[in-house]
Parts: structure tokens; C-alpha cells; sequence
């Protein structure tokens, strides 16, 4: 009974003795351990890292050029970042595929081409607005679309590098075609497939519109209008009106005018001096002297007058009256008149 205790104390002390040898023999193979791990996980990430394209340094834009002026600079930057000025607007115009150019929000030039079926005409017009969304042309060059998107393309690189001159914009006309050119570079040729959008009907005014358009739109200053086409032959002389003879008579039919207080006093152009009241009238190749008669075709009055004047030069008129013929067959302002030969 009395030793007991101690036996307790003894084992209890053999025991932590036991356990710090035992504890003392396991740290050093942890700590092996836990340093080769990490050793082996420091070596895989730094060939991972070597491994990774490092990311080049981000060059600044603004900074200038060793030599270069920082003015100089400035004006490259700036030609980026011009908007477009031109523009496409795909569409039908009497059946036909079309497309318009727009400059600075203006119908400058329309491009058509075929006839489109009737009940196709507006999945075609929207099917071309969004290839002209997405900038894609058409393979065919000869498509209006393809003409339109080429040539607002031209027109928004000379505005973004500033290389167009308004006054340098003409336009010329040969073989029956306009020709719109920028210095000695054709810009476009105006013809059955390539009108003014809001076109007048006669060729010449069209071709002077658009071109005095693109001369005040696309240069950088507005361009003072043009008023001739280069080169544009002048138009033929009208045929003189059908003359015939039947009946023993001379005849002709056709609007006849008058001229009166202004001319009144006036040497004529066979030597006389025009009397307004005289029955007289002035004819453009009948001989001086001639009496014709002139018969009112509405009203049927007639009068008799005696040619010693020439004219009239307006067009479609035949004969020119006195004040006191023109009385006499009831004239107010022109009539349709018969002219008879009688001598």
C-alpha cells in the first residue's frame, strides 16, 4: 500500500519521456517533408511564370516623335477620329434596285439597276439596307449598292486626310456621258445608271447640280457654283416649222404674238419705221412685202397684213402682229392663227 503512489509517479514520468524521444524523432521528417514540398512547388511555378508571355509595355499615343513637332502629332491623331460625312441609303426607284449617296445629310447621287419583281421589292430594299449596315457589297460591280458603298468610301478618306478642294470639283462632257472629277481624278460618270436623285429631266442641269452639290459639300471650304458643263457641244438649231402650199396659198399654222409700244417709232428690219397702228407684222423668212392673211382659229376673225418686219424669235410663235391687227382678230397675248398667202 505504500509504494503504490510511487509506482504511479515513476510510470507517469517514463511515459513523457517516451513521448518527447518519440516527438523529437517525428519533427525532423515533417519539416524535411514540408521544405521539399515547397521547394518542388516554388520550382513548378516559376517555369509556369516563365512559361507565360509577359504583356509588352502600352505605348502612350500622345507622346511625340523624337524630331517630330508635337503640332504635327496632334493633326495625325485628329484624322482618326473624323466621323464619316457620306453615306449609303439602299432603296427601289420605279421598280429598280437602287442606292442613294447621301453627303453631309444631302442626296447627292442615285445608282440604279435592274428591275426588281413587284412582290420581292422589299425583302431585296431590306436585305441591301443591312449589307449596307454591315458594309458588305455585293460581288457584282455593276450593282447599285456596290457603286454606291465605293464611292462613299473615296469620299470619307478624302475628307479624313483633307485632300479635296471644292474649286478643284468639275465636271466635263463626252461620248454623251458627264464626267464629275476631282483635279484629273474621275469621281463619277452621270449616266442612265447614275442620275441626281431629284433629277430635272435634262442631262446637262442634272450633271451642273451635282457637281456644284459635291463642290460645296465635300471640300473644306464651299466652292463657288459652276454654271457650264466643260466641253458640252451646243445644241442643235430647231427645224424650221413645216411649211406647204395647197390651194394656190401659202400656209401655215402655228401661235401668233403682237408687239406694240415699245417698238412703236422704231426702224424695222426692212428700213421702215414701225407704226404700231399700221396693219403690219413681222414674219421670220417670208419675203418684205408679202400680204398675208391671218385668221384667228378660235374666233375666226381675219385680218390682212403686209410683212416688213422680222421675228417673232420666242418659241413656237410664227407671226408677229401689230397692235391694230392683233385689235382686229380679238388677240389677247397669243392665238392659234392660219397664215394664208395672198400675194
Amino acid at each position: 500500500m505504500q509504494y503504490k503512489p510511487l509506482g504511479n509517479a515513476v510510470a507517469v514520468v517514463l511515459a513523457s519521456m517516451v513521448g518527447l524521444a518519440i516527438t523529437a524523432s517525428i519533427k525532423p521528417i515533417q519539416a524535411e517533408t514540408s521544405d521539399d514540398a515547397a521547394r518542388e512547388i516554388a520550382a513548378r511555378v516559376s517555369e509556369e511564370a516563365d512559361s507565360v508571355a509577359q504583356p509588352e509595355p502600352a505605348v502612350r499615343s500622345d507622346v511625340a516623335k523624337v524630331g517630330e513637332p508635337a503640332s504635327q502629332q496632334v493633326e495625325t491623331l485628329s484624322e482618326v477620329e473624323i466621323p464619316a460625312i457620306a453615306k449609303v441609303f439602299p432603296h427601289t426607284a420605279d421598280d429598280r434596285q437602287a442606292a442613294t449617296v447621301y453627303v453631309r445629310n444631302i442626296p447627292v447621287l442615285t445608282f440604279l439597276g435592274e428591275v426588281v419583281e413587284a412582290e420581292t421589292t422589299k425583302q431585296s430594299a431590306t436585305e441591301q439596307r443591312k449589307l449596307a449596315a454591315n458594309k458588305i457589297a455585293p460581288p457584282d460591280a455593276d450593282q447599285p449598292l456596290w457603286k454606291a458603298n465605293k464611292l462613299v468610301a473615296e469620299f470619307n478618306q478624302l475628307n479624313r486626310t483633307g485632300e479635296v478642294n471644292g474649286e478643284e470639283i468639275s465636271v466635263r462632257w463626252e461620248d454623251d456621258l458627264y464626267i464629275i472629277e476631282h483635279g484629273e481624278d474621275i469621281l463619277v460618270t452621270l449616266d442612265d445608271d447614275a442620275i441626281l436623285p431629284d433629277t430635272t429631266g435634262a442631262a446637262a442641269e442634272d450633271a451642273l447640280q451635282a457637281t456644284n452639290r459635291l463642290r460645296r459639300l465635300l471640300g473644306q471650304e464651299e466652292a463657288g457654283p459652276l454654271t457650264l458643263v466643260a466641253d458640252l457641244p451646243a445644241p442643235p438649231k430647231p427645224e424650221p416649222k413645216q411649211v406647204v402650199a395647197y390651194g394656190g396659198s401659202f400656209y401655215e399654222q402655228g401661235e401668233a404674238s403682237w408687239y406694240g409700244p415699245g417698238f412703236h417709232g422704231r426702224t424695222t428690219a426692212n428700213g421702215e419705221s414701225y407704226n404700231q397702228w399700221a396693219m403690219t407684222a413681222a414674219h421670220k423668212y417670208l419675203p418684205f412685202g408679202t400680204v398675208v392673211r391671218v385668221t384667228n382659229l378660235y374666233s375666226g376673225a381675219v385680218a390682212v397684213v403686209r410683212i416688213n418686219d422680222r421675228g417673232p424669235y420666242a418659241h413656237g410663235r410664227v407671226i408677229d402682229l401689230s397692235a391694230a391687227a392683233a385689235n382686229v382678230i380679238g388677240m389677247d397675248g397669243v392665238a392659234s392663227v392660219r397664215i394664208d398667202i395672198l400675194n
